[in-house]
């Protein structure tokens, strides 16, 4: 969770959140389509290519997976541990051809898709097809995670509280009013429900990184604080303390 303060989301984080937490991501990557994500950059294989040629690429472009295509025809994406495992890295990439999965994103696909395909084929980047069918180019996971960051409010610095209650407990107007009595704001706010148990979790995204006035508030007004991650003013000064500590030892 220190990442969301940090405002960064790793790959790995964000296919995390999709799958344990659908509705953040939900508002998170509202509006964004596959083609927005594309970058012309990312090289494309062809089967007459050499298999030594397909691993400096990836190399190069520090990705574990490539497509592959022939006159604007998506064959499939190759990986780097494919490549490896051949003892004969002189040959081309047509002998691969029918062995290759085919994981792609349609233009006009929701970014959600992305990460059910970096999930469930365990790629580094996904390719896009126009609705012709034909290859059009391919995005990373970090470039998806970037943009998961740029568009959201964990991009904004401050703290996260993960409220448990009962549906029926749940008023957010009331719980602004107590977290903006404290002279802060709420800049997020997601619901997720828990499995096996009729509670809601209320994550809470504010734009205070010391939460310790907000936290004492929600505990007398009888609010069960599942977690918060922040950085409070006693945890600087032990932080400062420890320093100092290890700057003694060191002397």
């Amino acid at each position: 969770m220190s990442s969301i303060l940090e405002g960064k989301i790793s790959p790995h984080l964000a296919v995390y959140m999709y799958l344990h937490n659908p509705s953040v991501l939900s508002t998170i990557v509202a509006y964004m389509v596959a083609a927005q994500l594309i970058n012309k950059e990312l090289p494309v294989l062809s089967p007459k290519d050499k298999l030594s040629r397909a691993i400096e690429l990836m190399d190069e472009f520090k990705v574990t997976h490539l497509p592959v295509a022939e006159n604007g025809e998506y064959l499939g994406i190759v990986s780097e541990k494919a490549l490896l495992d051949l003892s004969d890295s002189k040959g081309t990439l047509k002998d691969l051809v029918h062995t290759l999965v085919r994981p792609f994103m349609y233009e006009d696909q929701h970014l959600f898709d992305a990460l059910k395909l970096i999930d469930t084929f365990k790629i580094s980047l996904v390719p896009v097809l126009g609705k012709d069918e034909k290859y059009l180019g391919a995005f990373t996971e970090y470039s998806l995670a970037d943009s998961i960051t740029g568009l959201t409010a964990v991009q904004q610095p401050g703290g996260i509280i993960i409220l448990e209650m009962m549906p029926a407990d749940y008023t957010l107007t009331q719980i602004a009013k107590i977290v903006e009595e404290n002279d802060a704001r709420i800049l997020a706010c997601y619901l997720t429900p828990q499995q096996g148990s009729d509670k809601i979790e209320v994550t809470l995204k504010i734009n205070r990184e010391d939460l310790s006035a907000i936290l004492h508030a929600f505990h007398r007004f009888n609010y069960h604080v599942k977690v918060s991650f922040h950085q409070s003013e006693y945890d600087e000064d032990m932080r400062r303390r420890f320093e100092l500590f290890m700057n003694y030892v060191n002397m």
